[in-house]
């Protein structure tokens, strides 16, 4: 917040573009500050030599930034031409009268400008203050820092998903300035509906309002961008703006959008050159869209194009959202050819949208369910790496290193096959259960698996997850399946499935065919010597497995 209890007032003559204006700089209060700067301002495209800085206003008026070293404001650019933004904001009144409940809803319609003035020719390595002056009104003094033109050392911030609860998204990047970060990647998902605009204040713009001021910010877009009109309308990005690159420092960052998955796709073949041709000592994608995912969502993207590519090129580090969680997978590798590349995945959605479970696997280091953010420090040889909570706990590090290029030290001495790690995603349909009944403790439910062919078939063990073991039982369970070949059809498998004791189960509330306390499956198997481990969703009563298990009795009678 910026005041001064005795303002001091001059005005200042401007002239560009044959335009002669005045701005006053008086000191201004808390109220008359955020009511000229809607949103910033904040920084994005970082460089040795250029910064770019951003602000909404509700005006149209002459402004300018004045900058320079050493706390120094002797150079200024003026700010024309603002980008308009056509907006709606909705709003309710709820009235009771005589014991009824009205609710009126009125939509205001208004015009905002969005303010971009791009700083270059800047000293490297250095530190600017700077001011913006809008309407007669100016910011308190603020700083950024230039990159140096042969920077051997960054350090970065990751975290992603911070949608819906502002207080929590608050709570967590007030912890990001006393790491002094250089740069900041978002994994996604900035507000909860990209396209209502009140929301860019209340879940985005408000909670990093001390933060993004003087570190920039390179984001990726979510889901909930939605058609991504007002994300491309506020961020400043290179090229597509979708996806984009940067070399900072020792490390080479890529950002893509995963909406595209598919080779034929331009971001593909920006993607593959981009990647192919750098010669950064660490290269690092991040999108929304985890590439391997357990909790949550459960995701796995482009394992088609996108995954034999990220071996090729020689990719270190794949961050991502989407799902609520933080995972660290054990670097993950191919048997053959590039493809033996081993890559580190992180799954990093815990900015402040509603936490989702999280669940253990063979290939995770490190799994769990909380807010946080990621923490990286990068040299030419050795990558640094703290996952802290809200309360600036860490809850995992770890850090590896290279030698002429190549991944060496004891980080990389467990190293979990890709094959295996695909099982999860292979094998989950196999597990989705469904149900010709509701189990209870003296009425059995009869439930059908469908196994799907597999490349090469195993043997699976079938049980109850940890959590609905709490609940249920298996009639002489688990159960030993053999995968069918792709020659082959599905094979189908029954099993019968009780309550414990005296519990009853029951149709889910939200739903009208999903078993209440939740039943899910798991399965295991080898792949080589090593144990893949993978869950399926949520078993539900289905009109398939009442039929089927009706035409099984009256077969059997």
């Amino acid at each position: 917040m910026f005041s001064m209890s005795k303002p001091v007032c001059r005005a200042i003559a401007v002239l560009g573009s044959s335009l002669l204006f005045l701005i006053s700089t008086c000191g201004v209060s808390a109220e008359e500050l955020t009511n000229v700067f809607l949103k910033g301002p904040y920084l994005q495209g970082p460089g040795a030599d250029k910064i770019t800085i951003k602000w909404e206003s509700p005006n149209n008026n002459p402004s300018l930034v004045r900058y320079g070293l050493k706390e120094k404001l002797d150079a200024q650019f003026i700010a024309q031409n603002p980008r308009p933004l056509e907006i709606e904001i909705s709003s309710s009144v709820t009235n009771i009268v005589n014991g009824e409940t009205n609710i009126s809803r009125t939509v205001v319609s208004n015009t905002v400008y969005l303010y971009e003035i791009a700083l270059t020719n800047l000293k490297p390595n250095s530190v600017y203050t700077y001011q913006v002056e809008s309407s007669g009104v100016q910011t308190p003094p603020k700083h950024f820092r230039t990159f140096a033109s042969d920077q051997r050392k960054v350090t970065f911030i990751a975290y992603g998903d911070v949608r819906t609860n502002p207080k929590i998204h608050s709570a967590v990047v007030a912890n990001f300035k006393r790491y002094n970060p250089d740069f900041i990647l978002h994994t996604g998902d900035l507000v909860a509906n990209g396209t209502r605009y009140e929301l860019w204040s209340r879940e985005f713009f408000g909670p990093t309002a001390n933060v993004l001021d003087e570190i920039p910010l390179l984001p990726s877009i979510g889901n909930h961008e939605a058609d991504g009109n007002k994300y491309v309308f506020y961020m400043s990005l290179p090229g597509q703006q979708r996806w984009y690159s940067y070399d900072l420092g020792p490390v080479h960052v890529l950002a893509l959008d995963f909406h595209y998955e598919k080779e034929t796709d331009a971001q593909f073949a920006f993607a593959k050159q981009d990647l192919m041709t750098s010669k950064a000592p660490w290269k690092i994608v991040y999108l929304h869209y985890p590439v391997f995912n357990i909790g949550g969502h459960a995701t796995g993207w482009g394992h088609g194009a996108f995954l034999p590519l990220f071996h090729r090129a020689k990719v270190d580090l794949v961050v991502t959202g989407h799902s609520h969680i933080y995972e660290r997978f054990y670097p993950v590798a191919g048997e053959n050819g590039p493809e033996t590349w081993p890559i580190t995945h992180i799954t990093t959605g815990g900015g402040g949208a509603p936490l989702a479970p999280a669940y253990p696997h063979p290939a995770l280091a490190v799994y769990g369910s909380m807010n946080h953010f990621v923490l990286f420090e990068a040299t030419e040889t050795k990558m640094k790496a703290r996952a802290i909570n809200t309360n600036n706990v860490i809850i995992d590090s770890f850090e590896w290193e290279k030698r002429n290029g190549q991944p060496v030290g004891p980080y990389f001495s467990h190293i979990y096959p890709e094959r295996a790690l695909k099982f999860f995603f292979e094998g989950a349909p196999s597990l989705t259960g469904s149900l010709a009944s509701v189990p209870g403790p003296d009425s059995a439910a009869q439930i059908m698996f469908a196994i799907r062919p597999l490349e090469k078939p195993l043997q699976m063990k079938i049980e109850l997850m940890p959590e609905s073991a709490a609940y249920y039982k298996v009639e002489n369970g688990p159960l030993l399946v053999t995968t069918p070949t792709q020659a082959e059809s599905n094979k189908v498998v029954w099993a019968k499935v009780s309550t414990i004791g005296k519990r009853e189960s029951g149709i889910d509330g939200r739903s009208s065919d999903l078993v209440s306390p939740p039943l899910r499956f798991q399965g295991r198997t080898l792949v080589g010597s090593v144990e893949a481990l993978a869950y399926g969703q949520r078993c539900r009563v289905t009109d398939a497995a009442v039929e089927a298990a009706k035409a099984r009795a009256d077969a059997n009678n």
